[in-house]
């Protein structure tokens, strides 16, 4: 049994997480000697243990006391709970759960709210639990932690940086002020949540807290703010945007070279600012569109830094209701999805070994969806979970049909950081190469960039897990700012895929070192494809540079499985 320090809410969680384990029943989890032992431990964290089928809950004997609780045990308490939390937290807290009990967040619980205490104030609660579930998948236990921030704490425990409470606090007393200008930046940390399934929250909060010390000792004037969850703001008076855009890149050249331990963790920031008073007076609108900002970066720039502009407030609305769509059509059988398959062709012969299945949705209302705009909705929702099954079933199912008249034709498809922590997908990869038994090699997941958040330890897991199924892997867009020698040795991807701008600089006068560095890549055992190509001068410039496979619209759409078959397999049989 792990020691649970009573200071550590997420140790706590790891604990409660093996008393349910243990357990032989969900009465013993509610009358445990852990239990009484954690109750007793601390008075400002929190306890919880709750039957999911019966509504009946056991709380630690501190939160009794400082929430007024009638007894230790309750009945209905979630609603009680619900009732005591404040009223524009509620719709937090419920959206937070659900994502929860549906499984979009890996059962696990994480927001922060606030709640009413005996003396009828208002106090902030980092409220955490892990949900176990029945043999049938339904909602069996859950037991939580909660933290008490207290009235409006000034500092983050975990990263020693100024809360969310100091940032909103400071900002309505400076904008009370008249004649302030300035800018804030708002910025988050790119799949952070792949770190947290990969590893656990513990490892989770090292990093933030190795981050918050990296940022922290660049000494920059101005304040720097750990916001919600994995974002941070940084607040600087008279700044201009220039002044925010050399902030921005000093702290990704940061974050792109964190170490925890002797682990390299990589990430990626997106971000978005403001500027007062042009871009608005009140404290409730700027935060508001910065977090509209930010949303749009990480849209249509991921790892970018994007202004604030009016015309962000409709494209918010419509993506809002883009998801919504979206997941409907998930939930309906998967409507209005299908697939296109895109050739990959031998730079020198033009030949045509494999191809990659596009994954593509319409619909009446939104006919022209875009694939990275369709494939970040998925993600935020975790709709890409169920969907990635599906998508993957009708590819192979394509492609065995194409081997009947290629035996070798091969097979990528994209796969997200948030579907690789999912070892249950990966398992469901390897059973569905077997039941279609496709030849080895003629199968290769394409890792974007998203996916280095998960940590090279798994990535090297993942990697040999599928290499000895017979399935090849690809780095798909290459990002210097991530890939490491020893990376690349480690997981050993199978190909590499270059976009244009890697390839072609019209404004660079320097030798191009394309054809020392695919060379590299060809000693380590990686066949090099550049992609994206939509004109001659990038493509011809890639392979004089030794590139082995070209795609994009210069060669070919993305065509459906029937065209496909008619141009590009059908005559090499």
């Amino acid at each position: 049994m792990t020691c649970c320090c009573p200071y550590s809410a997420c140790a706590a969680v790891s604990c409660f997480r093996e008393v349910a384990d243990i357990a032989a029943d969900l009465d013993s989890v509610l009358d445990c000697e852990l239990f009484d032992m954690l109750s007793q431990s601390s008075s400002d964290i929190y306890f919880y243990v709750s039957d999911i089928s019966s509504g009946r809950s056991r709380w630690s004997a501190a939160a009794v006391e400082e929430f007024d609780l009638k007894d230790e045990y309750q009945d209905g308490a979630d609603w009680l709970w619900l009732c005591r939390i404040h009223p524009e937290d509620q719709p937090i807290f419920l959206r937070d759960l659900e994502q929860m009990l549906t499984g979009q967040n890996g059962d696990v619980h994480h927001c922060e709210y606030r709640v009413k205490n005996k003396a009828g104030q208002y106090v902030w609660i980092r409220s955490r639990g892990v949900l176990r579930r029945n043999s049938d998948g339904s909602a069996a236990l859950f037991t939580g932690v909660l933290r008490n921030m207290g009235l409006n704490p000034k500092y983050d425990t975990n990263t020693n940086l100024y809360t969310i409470h100091e940032f909103r606090a400071r900002l309505y007393e400076t904008l009370s002020q008249p004649g302030q200008r300035g800018g804030i930046l708002l910025f988050g940390i790119d799949d952070f949540s792949r770190i947290n399934d990969v590893h656990d929250y513990a490892f989770g909060n090292l990093v933030l807290r190795a981050f918050a010390e990296k940022l922290l000792s660049l000494h920059l004037p101005g304040f720097l703010f750990r916001m919600d969850g994995d974002k941070f703001a940084y607040w600087m008076q008279d700044a201009e945007a220039e002044d925010l855009e050399v902030v921005f890149s000093r702290y990704s050249a940061v974050a792109a070279e964190l170490t925890v331990g002797e682990e390299e963790i990589p990430l990626v920031l997106t971000g978005g600012y403001v500027l007062y008073p042009s871009d608005g007076i009140r404290a409730e609108d700027l935060h508001r569109r910065l977090e509209v900002a930010l949303n749009t970066a990480k849209l249509s720039e991921p790892g970018g830094l994007c202004a604030f502009s009016s015309e962000m407030f409709r494209d918010e609305q419509r993506l809002d209701a883009l998801r919504a769509a979206i997941h409907r059509c998930v939930e309906n059988n998967f409507e209005g999805f299908y697939l296109l398959y895109q050739p990959q062709i031998y730079a020198m012969s033009r030949t045509c070994p494999a191809a990659e299945a596009i994954l593509c949705w319409s619909s009446e209302e939104y006919p022209n969806v875009s694939h990275t705009e369709l494939m970040a909705a998925l993600e935020e929702s975790g709709d890409i979970l169920r969907l990635g099954h599906w998508a993957l079933e009708q590819a192979l199912t394509q492609v065995k049909q194409w081997q009947k008249t290629v035996p070798s034709f091969g097979i990528s498809m994209d796969i997200c950081s948030r579907q690789i922590v999912q070892r249950s997908f990966i398992d469901r990869i390897c059973q569905l190469a077997a039941k279609h038994a496709l030849p080895n090699g003629t199968l290769c997941l394409e890792l974007n960039d998203g996916c280095y958040a998960a940590g090279s330890r798994h990535l090297y897991e993942l990697t040999a897990t599928l290499r000895k199924a017979g399935i090849m892997t690809a780095l798909d867009g290459f990002a210097p700012e991530h890939l490491t020698l020893s990376l690349l040795k480690e997981i050993r991807p199978q190909w590499i895929k270059i976009l244009p701008h890697h390839v072609f600089d019209s404004s660079s006068e320097e030798p191009s070192i394309l054809p020392s560095l695919f060379a590299l890549f060809h000693q380590l055992g990686m066949y090099v494809c550049a992609e994206a190509l939509e004109s001659s001068e990038p493509a011809d410039i890639a392979i004089r540079a030794g590139a082995d496979f070209v795609q994009g619209p210069l060669y070919s759409p993305p065509l459906d499985a029937d065209t496909f078959y008619e141009r590009f397999v059908s005559e090499q049989a």
